[in-house]
């Protein structure tokens, strides 16, 4: 085809956003006739396609931020990014918004990572926010340092199925050293919150003097407002935290210090924890879709007040080491404080190991494997839910792997009045229940009379894996259920759920965005019993 020069140039400006005009000695042929006129081809070279929703775009920059006409920036190591104590620490808090880019490799900091500054008096102010984009890593050189939102600050980290954020210690991240049930390689994330107390008085609350001091080092939560926000965490995983903060003092994989209903909480797991998988001291935070798996201490710890929501959470503990699925408290050294504590769990998948604690010569650090403990005044609602003892190592009649314990006589009254209740849900286990209430009752048999519920108990050290107690599928909540009998049975869940238990096969909220979930064929650090 030949065009004239005019012509050409209409052409490529028409199509300059899609084609590229190639011109080559090869292709390019004057011609010697005598308009002037060239012989070309027009090779056409689609537009690059936009990234696929979820596929993170890396940044080549390291997190940066301005203050006082003075910027601080992460300094490249290859594809990682490396923060120092001069960039942000708890002597150097976070004071104005950061975003901390994608790249590709790992955002590794020197101390810990204040957000806001810390404040015992007053009313706490507005902080800044920090903002972690999705397919983020970021790690902790010292073990002792960790994650920390001040009150009034805010933590945006709100990853995809396909980008999860990761929170993890310099082991894992860096060197690559760490054992699959490594824990204590950095401290985890703590969020302080304005929410409501029960350590603080009506008093202190009203006249904005509730001012609590966290665990791990000092810092303060308490306020008011229990329909505060810390921010959103969303598809989150949170690895070997637990180290000492200060001497004695663990933290947690997810602490949530009087954190309010404002802040959204979901799709989040927390894997190889030393201390308490995720704890709620007061507020009414609520977390969905949260994995536990293989936590030392409690996977889901609550006290203080706190009366918020965990709906849908599998929890699996380690095959040698894991206390409980739930232990909750009101105040640990007020029974009766108010406002009470007053948890909901709904649709809970609880795997114990039948492992003991130290006194019993086993290998736990924190106690046995058990499932639920209500305790010190608390009270709690459970609906949908599965605890189940799926280990051999469960030894029958020792009564140290109980399933369900009701502690103190002001627990147990708010089980006989019906403050606490549990409904539509199956424990399987060789010890059931552990305890009584007032009247002599025993509480496998208050469970057992409750709405819609099932009690199995093994008759022996192997029963709690014979194959006719079907109550799952792998981990995900069996079709149909089988007793220790051989009888089939049905539950009917409450409050409009589809199903008890955290998840099914065909409902996975889990695919894709955590850890060592899948058989051990593929993930050496996989439950046990898959």
């Amino acid at each position: 085809m030949t065009f004239d020069a005019a012509a050409i140039l209409r052409f490529v400006a028409l199509f300059a956003r899609n084609w590229v005009l190639l011109l080559s000695p090869l292709i390019l042929l004057a011609s010697a006739c005598g308009g002037g006129g060239s012989n070309i081809i027009l090779d056409p070279i689609p537009p690059v396609p936009p990234a696929a929703p979820g596929t993170p775009t890396y940044s080549n920059a390291c997190a940066a931020y301005t203050v006082a006409s003075t910027t601080r920036q992460g300094e490249r190591d290859g594809q990682n990014c490396f923060y120092s104590s001069n960039f942000v620490s708890e002597d150097t808090p976070l004071t104005v918004d950061l975003t901390i880019p994608t790249i590709e490799g790992v955002h590794l900091f020197e101390a810990t990572l204040q957000v806001g500054i810390d404040t015992a008096s007053g009313v706490p102010a507005d902080g800044p926010t920090l903002t972690i984009e999705a397919g983020n890593t970021l790690a902790w050189l010292n073990k002792d340092d960790y994650l920390l939102v001040t009150r009034g600050s805010k933590l945006q980290a709100v990853g995809t199925a396909t980008a999860p954020i990761t929170f993890t210690g310099y082991e894992d991240a860096i060197t690559g050293t760490a054992a699959y049930d490594d824990v204590q390689l950095w401290g985890g994330i703590v969020l302080n919150g304005k929410g409501i107390t029960n350590k603080c008085s009506d008093a202190q609350r009203a006249n904005d003097t509730c001012h609590v001091e966290s665990e791990g080092k000092p810092s303060h939560y308490g306020g008011n407002d229990n329909t505060d926000s810390s921010g959103s965490l969303r598809y989150v995983v949170i690895k070997h935290s637990g180290a000492e903060a200060a001497a004695g003092d663990e933290l947690n994989g997810l602490t949530l210090n009087s954190v309010g209903s404002g802040t959204n909480i979901e799709f989040v797991q927390v894997y190889s924890a030393f201390d308490d998988g995720v704890e709620f001291f007061g507020g009414a935070a609520s977390i969905s879709n949260l994995v536990a798996l293989y936590v030392n201490d409690d996977s889901i710890d609550y006290a203080d007040g706190w009366v918020g929501f965990v709906t849908n959470a599998l929890i699996i503990h380690h095959r040698d080491n894991g206390n409980r699925c739930i232990e909750a408290d009101n105040q640990g050294n007020v029974f009766d404080a108010v406002p009470n504590t007053n948890g909901t769990i709904n649709n809970m998948t609880c795997i114990t190991s039948g492992s003991l604690g130290a006194e019993g010569g086993g290998l736990g650090t924190h106690g046995d494997s058990e499932g639920i403990l209500l305790r010190r005044g608390a009270m709690s609602t459970i609906n949908n839910s599965i605890v189940a003892d799926l280990y051999a190592n469960d030894p029958g009649g020792v009564n140290g792997n109980e399933c369900l314990e009701l502690d103190e006589s002001e627990t147990r009254a708010h089980a006989a009045n019906g403050a606490t209740s549990v409904n539509s849900s199956v424990i399987a286990c060789d010890d059931v229940g552990k305890d009584a209430l007032a009247d002599g009752e025993g509480i496998d048999d208050w469970f057992a009379r409750g709405a819609k519920n099932v009690a199995i108990h093994g008759s022996s050290e192997s029963t709690s894996i014979d194959s006719n107690i079907q109550l799952l599928n792998g981990f995900y909540t069996a079709p149909a259920f089988v007793d220790a009998a051989g009888e089939s049975f049905t539950i009917e869940p409450v409050n409009g759920a589809t199903h008890i238990g955290a998840l099914t096969r065909d409902n996975d909220w889990t695919a894709g965005w955590t850890i060592c979930l899948r058989a051990r064929a593929t993930e050496s650090c996989g439950p046990w019993f898959l």
